[in-house]
């Protein structure tokens, strides 16, 4: 699809304008508000956002725009970017490390680009229908790991999980052979390097928190969906999982489903 190459130009034109602003808030006297259902903003979010939605507007006036900060537009066309200018605003205000820039663009709702930009090291994972992901601007590969009791996990900040979803995050926490916890969106670019083998989040995500990470982890050789194997879209809400194959896939969304 050729326009899909104009896309990436403009997904990676976007990660480019807003990697120097995160670092430079990030590095001065950080001012943390938050918002009516207690999460953190600064005004890196609020100020990379606007500019994203200024340079789509000049490029792809009839594509919609869905961002975590200003909300939706509609567009004329099947495209429309979803956009968070900073996922992990919590770590970012605290001043930790593991936080990202995550831009998507969905064709009638379904990823078929995604960003994870990575400000403070200057790397990022770039991944769109059909093109492989890349990080550093070389191609990578998930595991392909198929055996859980091996695996490496990555678990989200337990107080994500409530109700079934916190008995699910138990039975994981009991499997692999190593477990890392709170990676955010960096963890799912991991497991597209062949670094991590099952990452999984709670029911606190919204679209423009998934979008982004789904073409890096199927783009990749890997498995993303929500804990029912649903496919993830522009609609998607709640809690999530990633896999290193499709095979190891289907064991956690077990696991995380099975009646005790």
């Amino acid at each position: 699809m050729p326009e899909l190459l104009d896309f990436l130009s403009l997904a990676v034109a976007l990660a480019d304008a807003s990697a120097g602003r995160a670092r430079d808030v990030w590095r001065g006297d950080l001012a943390v508000t938050y918002k009516a259902d207690g999460s953190s903003l600064t005004d890196a979010d609020l100020s990379i956002e606007a500019t994203w939605r200024e340079l789509i507007r000049q490029r792809f006036p009839s594509h919609g725009i869905l961002g975590e900060e200003y909300g939706s537009e509609s567009g004329s066309s099947a495209y429309t970017w979803v956009l968070d200018p900073i996922d992990g605003t919590r770590q970012f205000g605290t001043g930790l490390l593991n936080f990202a820039s995550l831009v998507s663009l969905c064709r009638d709702g379904s990823p078929v680009l995604g960003i994870i930009d990575l400000p403070l090291s200057g790397m990022r994972y770039l991944a769109a229908e059909g093109q492989g992901t890349r990080f550093d601007g070389r191609p990578v590969r998930s595991s392909g790991r198929g055996d859980i009791g091996s695996a490496i996990v990555s678990l989200a900040n337990p107080e994500s999980f409530t109700g079934d979803a916190a008995r699910g995050y138990e039975r994981m926490r009991a499997c692999g052979r190593l477990r890392v916890f709170d990676g955010g969106a960096p963890a799912y670019g991991a497991l597209s390097r062949g670094l991590i083998d099952i990452c999984l989040n709670g029911s606190d995500l919204d679209a423009f928190d998934i979008c982004a990470l789904c073409p890096v982890v199927t783009e990749a050789g890997g498995a993303i969906s929500d804990w029912k194997g649903q496919a993830l879209s522009i609609a998607s809400r709640g809690a999530i999982v990633a896999s290193a194959s499709s095979g190891l896939h289907a064991v956690v969304l077990s696991k995380l489903t099975e009646r005790v």
